[in-house]
């Protein structure tokens, strides 16, 4: 009888603790849908994932499943497209991958894995992850980073996702109006219907988080689940500044369903060919084009004519061809434009390329490229500059053109014949660029007018020279031109290009007039912070008043000069200000990048020292390669005084305070910015995988042995290694020979430094105050003028 007792206090016992579980029978299968919508204050991620399970048994108390996932929808649009992910296993071919975590997905679909969970919903082990992701690692050739983050993210990935899928259970049955706290959430059932539940949900911990669900008492499993939250970031005043919005729902089904296998073949040239994954074709630290076009011939015709296929091949045969353009452009002829909607250096590419042959495919190119910004920049940058007058005389006297007959040894004769194939070669370009005006002038498409209706006017009005009816209507129509033309279509450069001809036809009433307009719409685009070309719009209307000062001269000197001081308050004041495409509109107006040393000297002639001084200093921050000119202009005016003086009290204290940092060198010690303390320091921001960054390594390493030879006391160098990993720096360097001291970029230095491109070189004085330099500047030489002025211990 007491045996008999203790059996039955022993299974009320084991019914307490298990009272509520999972209870599944062997072979019982079933798939649950996953949907993750979240958005966050620059992006949205939208993900569903269907997951296929089936029941293998049972682990002492534990339940094992076979589990697959068997479709992948995923969307991750942010607000550059080309940088958006997108997948639909069921139509893969159309997927686009800018990040690591869309090769999960891909690695993890249709492939068998093993998940145990305990009767309460906790989740004991999952096995066999580790291996489908090492596979696919290996399968695609994953360079070590990508290798790093499929495995870390991936393994992490599945295990919240199955803890999302099977809540955490109480220990006491479920019934109608229990409650009860799981891992992330609380549960209330307030409605019953036979085996089903009805749940309402709230966070764990009362936060806002609010939902429902619908849970059987007789398998334990949840048959629905859905939850929202939503989180505000604010700033000191209380404002909001950010927000994450997230959104939870899951659905099961029993049974199974049909889905389409994985085009294994496909998938995996899609990420092998990834160069920014894989190192498929790397040897070592180095493009290995062998291997990249050994690969293509063999896969050429299993995906003929397949989009993405050609893209890649094209980014291929770009980068294994090297110096010989040819190969690449022979390739680039015979892809079709559609093939490279959305790759914007291809269709760039294919565009200058048509220039050479023919309009039509030009203007094809352009129906695929006129809503990115890079169309923006293939307008004014390098389309237009076709219709600019190309003079053998003028080319001959261009420095860079001198330099490079002399590289070559050219003779004249050489040189003669090169610039007759240039003239005839430009002729035919001359001729396909006026008619792709006329198409893209007639093009319907609002935007498209937008950005090419500024250029067709001047280009018109100049081909139509001195009528006065075409002269009176483009004056009419760049008077009448709205912000949005003007914007899109670098209005104010074209505006003061009609202003000129206007000039040289001596219609000076209606040139006066449009240059006046002309300065109110750019000073109020200049003005407008949410205006991203605000600067370049600024750059030109430094130009618009010093052509006011060129036309008041003569007759008004005073109100000359108040037109020259604008001209200098609009010049770029930093880095920041110097727009890249202000270079092209300094080619078009023959314009000046800055104005304030004409200022300056102005206000020297005049007496106003005071005034001179502060503008000299700002023009100093603003340009600092021309440190040796201003150096000698301040001597002429100032013999008595020492120019390192000046320096030191109205420089140096303008600019900003060097954020501290403290980084991790890839030798494992700890690099701050206070160990560069009373010294000069130069900071590159790089990485290995920045081709500009890895030309300049040579002139980089030359500099640093310099520097550790002693030849320029006081003065520092610091490599941080942006977007990269340790191992790969440390290859790198290697490989190269390079001797260079280098740390990594943690999570903040970048953003504390503003740095907007790679590389990016800031100078840091002595007393820690930064100046950032322009990319392309003379960044050695100027920290070597700047230590000889300021040493230290001065």
């Amino acid at each position: 009888m007491k045996k008999l007792l203790l059996l039955v206090l022993t299974f009320v016992c084991i019914s307490r603790v298990y009272g509520q579980s999972i209870r599944l029978e062997k072979g019982k299968e079933f798939e649950i849908n996953v949907h993750n919508l979240n958005h966050f204050t620059d992006y949205t991620e939208n993900s569903n994932y269907t997951y296929a399970f089936k029941v293998l048994g049972k682990e002492g108390v534990n339940t094992l499943l076979d589990c697959r996932m068997v479709k992948a929808v995923l969307s991750n649009v942010n607000k550059n497209p080309v940088n958006s992910n997108e997948l639909n296993s069921d139509s893969v071919r159309t997927a686009r991958l800018n990040s690591s975590w869309t090769l999960i997905p891909l690695a993890l679909l249709q492939q068998s894995f093993t998940v145990t969970v305990a009767p309460n919903g906790d989740l004991v082990k999952i096995d066999g992850v580790d291996e489908i992701l090492q596979d696919a690692s290996d399968r695609w050739v994953l360079n070590y980073n990508t290798t790093a983050e499929l495995k870390n993210n991936g393994v992490g990935f599945v295990k919240s996702t199955i803890e999302k899928i099977f809540p955490q259970l109480p220990k006491q049955t479920i019934g109608y109006k229990s409650e009860w706290t799981g891992r992330y959430l609380s549960f209330n059932a307030t409605a019953i219907d036979g085996a089903l539940l009805y749940l309402a949900i709230v966070g764990k911990d009362k936060e806002d988080i609010a939902g429902s669900g619908i849970f059987n008492q007789v398998t334990g499993l949840f048959e629905q689940l859905q939850y929202k939250t939503l989180l505000k970031f604010f700033d000191i005043n209380g404002k909001t500044k950010g927000y994450i919005d997230l959104n939870y729902k899951q659905k099961l089904r029993y049974g199974s369903g049909h889905y389409l296998a994985a085009d294994t073949a496909w998938i995996n040239m899609l990420v092998k060919t990834n160069q920014y994954f894989g190192k498929a074709f790397m040897d070592k630290m180095n493009f290995d084009s062998t291997r990249a076009f050994t690969y293509l011939r063999a896969h050429d015709d299993a995906f003929v004519n397949d989009p993405y296929y050609a893209t890649a091949k094209l980014d291929l045969v770009q980068r294994g061809a090297g110096n010989n353009y040819e190969v690449y452009g022979k390739q680039l002829r015979s892809t079709p434009a559609k093939f490279l909607k959305g790759n914007e250096v291809h269709l760039f590419n294919k565009f200058s390329e048509s220039m050479n042959t023919s309009a039509d495919s030009a203007y094809e190119v352009s129906k695929y490229m006129y809503q990115m910004e890079a169309f923006n920049g293939l307008v004014q940058e390098s389309y237009s500059q076709n219709f600019l007058f190309l003079k053998s005389a003028d080319l001959l006297q261009n420095d860079d053109f001198k330099k490079y007959v002399a590289e070559k040894k050219l003779s004249d004769a050489d040189v003669k014949k090169m610039l007759d194939e240039m003239s005839e070669k430009h002729a035919v370009t001359v001729t396909n660029s006026a008619k792709l005006l006329s198409m893209l002038h007639q093009d319907k498409n609002p935007l498209m007018q937008q950005k090419i209706n500024p250029m067709y006017l001047w280009v018109n009005a100049k081909d139509h020279g001195n009528d006065k009816v075409v002269l009176s209507k483009t004056a009419s129509a760049f008077m009448k031109m709205k912000d949005d033309e003007i914007k899109n279509g670098n209005g104010g450069r074209y505006a003061l290009l009609f202003y000129k001809q206007l000039i040289s036809v001596s219609q000076k009433g209606k040139a006066e007039a449009l240059l006046q307009k002309t300065i109110e719409n750019l000073e109020r685009l200049a003005e407008d912070t949410l205006n991203k070309d605000r600067y370049a719009h600024k750059n030109i209307l430094a130009y618009a008043w010093y052509l006011k000062y060129q036309a008041a001269k003569p007759a008004d000197s005073v109100k000359a000069l108040q037109y020259l001081s604008k001209a200098a308050q609009y010049s770029p004041s930093g880095n920041k200000e110097k727009a890249y495409v202000s270079f092209y509109d300094r080619v078009f107006l023959h314009s000046e990048e800055s104005y304030r040393q004409q200022f300056i000297e102005k206000l020297f002639a005049l007496g106003d020292n005071e005034q001179a001084l502060k503008v000299f200093a700002d023009h100093i921050n603003s340009a600092p390669t021309s440190i040796d000119e201003m150096r000698k202009i301040y001597e002429q005016h100032f013999p008595d005084k020492k120019f390192k003086d000046f320096f030191a009290a109205n420089i140096l204290p303008s600019w900003q305070a060097a954020p501290d940092f403290v980084l991790k060198g890839i030798d494992g010690k700890e690099r701050s910015l206070a160990e560069f303390k009373n010294h000069w320091l130069v900071i590159d921001f790089w990485g290995t995988w920045c081709p500009p960054c890895r030309d300049e390594m040579p002139a980089i390493n030359v500099f640093n042995k310099e520097l550790k030879d002693g030849k320029y006391t006081g003065v520092n160098f610091l490599s941080v290694a942006c977007r990269d990993n340790a191992e790969n720096v440390k290859a790198y360097l290697a490989t190269n020979k390079f001797d260079i001291p280098a740390a990594m970029a943690n999570e903040t230095i970048e953003k504390l430094y503003n740095i907007a491109g790679y590389p990016s070189k800031i100078l840091v004085s002595p007393e820690g105050k930064m100046l950032a330099l322009k990319f392309g500047d003379d960044w050695a030489g100027t920290i070597k003028k700047f230590n000889d002025i300021y040493p230290v211990n001065n």
